[in-house]
């Protein structure tokens, strides 16, 4: 095999490969991503239009705080075109027990985050979900240490149910909007 053919083999081999990449590459949307203009307004729109009114519960509030962040990045949210109604249960369970002290070592916090998303103009029900998040946290017998340390657990599952609320969202407003 000559020198040429080799090369002219490549080149052939390497077209080849470009093919689907030059077929498939405009039916490929990144999920976050904006556009121009009015022809596709983009998911980050959508999700910076969602409101979410607060909650006397104190969970429910760092979850709601949490999506607001994920939803605006801080930035000073558009004229909502959505409402989100957001119920946060919280539950705890021991672990491990030590049979000698009988004390926690080791407890998990679960929350469940029900939520609905409403359409703001005709207070039609749009989607609604369920998340799930759950954090494990070390006892102790000092009961401040007890007490931060399940504050923190309960925190940090906090910060994981509004990513997966808001991913469902996301998923749900990528495919309808």
């Amino acid at each position: 095999m000559g020198l040429l053919s080799l090369i002219s083999r490549r080149r052939a081999l390497f077209g080849l490969a470009l093919v689907p990449v030059l077929i498939l590459g405009g039916c490929f949307r990144p999920m976050y991503a904006t556009y121009d203009g009015a022809v596709a307004p983009g998911l980050v729109n959508d999700l910076s239009a969602i409101s979410i009114e607060p909650s006397p519960d104190r969970v429910t509030n760092r979850v709601r705080e949490n999506l607001l962040f994920n939803f605006t990045g801080g930035a000073e949210p558009p004229a909502p075109r959505y409402k989100l109604g957001l119920g946060v249960s919280t539950a705890g369970a021991p672990q491990v027990v030590n049979g000698t002290t009988l004390t926690l070592e080791i407890a998990i916090i679960t929350l469940r985050g029900n939520f609905t998303l409403v359409d703001s103009k005709n207070n039609k029900v749009l989607f609604s979900g369920t998340a799930y998040a759950r954090k494990s946290y070390s006892g102790t017998l000092q009961y401040y240490a007890a007490n931060r340390a399940a504050t923190n657990a309960m925190n940090t599952a906090a910060v994981d149910l509004a990513d997966q609320i808001r991913t469902q969202l996301a998923i749900y407003l990528s495919e309808h909007h």
